[in-house]
This record gives C-alpha cells, sequence and structure tokens, in this order.
C-alpha cells in the first residue's frame, strides 16, 4: 500500500521519499527531511519503526499510520511523537487502479491540518473518507475482517477436505456461492502473515469469534432437532436485519 500510496501522491505532483530495506534513505532521513510520514510496514514491526522516527517528529510534522488495526497502532503514535497523527486505514488492496470509489477510514487523533489534507486528497480523488475512531474501528473490522476472513478460511478448508473437485463446484455454483468461490481464490495471492496479524491481534477478535461460534452452534442444533419453528424464527431475525442492509 505504500507503493501504491506513493504513485498517487506522484501523480498529483507530490515529492515522496522512500525508506525501505536497500534504499539509500532510511527512516531518521525521512523523519528530518518530510513534512509528513506515512508508516506502511508489517504490524509485527510498526512498533519499533514508530519509536524509531517518533522522537524526530517536531508538533508541525503529521505521522500517518496504514494499519489494518487502529487502537494499539494509534496509541504507539501518540505516545511516541508530538507530531500531528492521523490513524488511517485504506479499506481496499493494491490492486486497485486509483483512489475513484473506495474507501479510508480514518481519525484525527491530533492535530487537524494533516487529517484535513489527507481527507481532502482522498475525497477530491473519487475516494471517501470515514472518519471513525480507532476504537470503534476495531470492533467493526472484528467482523469486517476477523469474521469474514475466519468464515472464508472454514468454508476453504471444508472444500478441500470434501473430495469434491473444485471444478465441479464451480460449475454447479449458484451467483451467490460463485462470489464466494471468487473471494476464496483471492487468498492465493495474498500475505498469511497479514491474515494471522488481523486474527490474532484485534483486541475485539476473540469475543467476536466466540459470539459467532455460538450462533453457528446454535444454527446447528436446529437444523440436527429440524425445529421448524425455531428455524423459521431465526430466519426472519435475519430477514429483518436484511432489510435494514438494502437500504
Amino acid at each position: 500500500m505504500g507503493r501504491w500510496f506513493k504513485r498517487q501522491f506522484e501523480r498529483e505532483g507530490y515529492e515522496v521519499l522512500v525508506s525501505d530495506r536497500g534504499t539509500p534513505l532510511n527512516n531518521r532521513d525521512l523523519a528530518k527531511r518530510c513534512e509528513v510520514i506515512f508508516v506502511s510496514v508489517p504490524m509485527p514491526v510498526f512498533g519499533e519503526v514508530v519509536q524509531e522516527i517518533g522522537p524526530l517528529l517536531s508538533e508541525e510534522q503529521g505521522l500517518i499510520d496504514f494499519c489494518s488495526l487502529k487502537k494499539v497502532q494509534n496509541e504507539l503514535m501518540l505516545e511516541a511523537s508530538k507530531a500531528e497523527v492521523v490513524a488511517a486505514h485504506p479499506l481496499f488492496g493494491p490492486g486497485e487502479k486509483d483512489l475513484e470509489g473506495q474507501k479510508v477510514a480514518m481519525w484525527p487523533s491530533r492535530g487537524r491540518r494533516w487529517f484535513e489534507w489527507f481527507r481532502d486528497f482522498v475525497e477530491d480523488m473519487g475516494g471517501e473518507a470515514i472518519v471513525i475512531s480507532p476504537g470503534e474501528h476495531d470492533r467493526v473490522m472484528a467482523i469486517v475482517q476477523v469474521i469474514n476472513h475466519f468464515m472464508l478460511l472454514a468454508l476453504g478448508r471444508l472444500i478441500e477436505e470434501s473430495g469434491i473437485a473444485p471444478d465441479m463446484l464451480k460449475s454447479l455454483a449458484t451467483p451467490s456461492f460463485a462470489r464466494q468461490l471468487d473471494i476464496v481464490a483471492r487468498f492465493a495471492d495474498q500475505d498469511p502473515y497479514l491474515y494471522a496479524a488481523i486474527q490474532f491481534d484485534n483486541p475485539e477478535g476473540e469475543e467476536m469469534r466466540r459470539s459467532f461460534l455460538k450462533h453457528v452452534q446454535e444454527l446447528a442444533d436446529i437444523a440436527s432437532r429440524k425445529d421448524l419453528r425455531a428455524f423459521v424464527d431465526l430466519f426472519r431475525r435475519v430477514q429483518g436485519l436484511g432489510e435494514h442492509l438494502k437500504s
């Protein structure tokens, strides 16, 4: 995502300096030379990077992260620096062409200048800025990412162990199931360590997984005993949710 946003910024005329393994510039160089710093690194090393550059940043500089989780990461940025801090999460992957129609979650943790600059940049490029606090973001992501990935990984394992050929599944797939298979197929190009961090590190993840498994077991019990009344009641509750989701 760092490389992706570098291209977007350069397209609009900004000068972008990069620090990575093997680059002439290092993290400390960027902290001294750049008005705003974007930290786009694997979450296991995020704290180390912020601790390195944070003390070098002034109150006028901006510090923005692209982590998939926000609460802990936001607190690390606030503690390690005096800079303006923006907690941001692009809600899309680097396969997208540009920001048109894309969403970026963000929160002005300290200061307004760099938050408003980045929000305006996203919106001027046709994207949508979703302003949400770090804690609320992580709770929402516990469903959007943690449970979503959890279900898809379980589905993938089920398919793998079923003995049914993937081509046969695809040939008989309904439109809705075909969309699910397409999403499972995307795992082929993803980083398992990032997905592990999303499962393991979201502070709301464990509670949400327990709740999800409780509802799965409830539905399995209803199906096992062929309790039509309980099934219809559960189905109608989800139908009510569906009405809200359609609006």
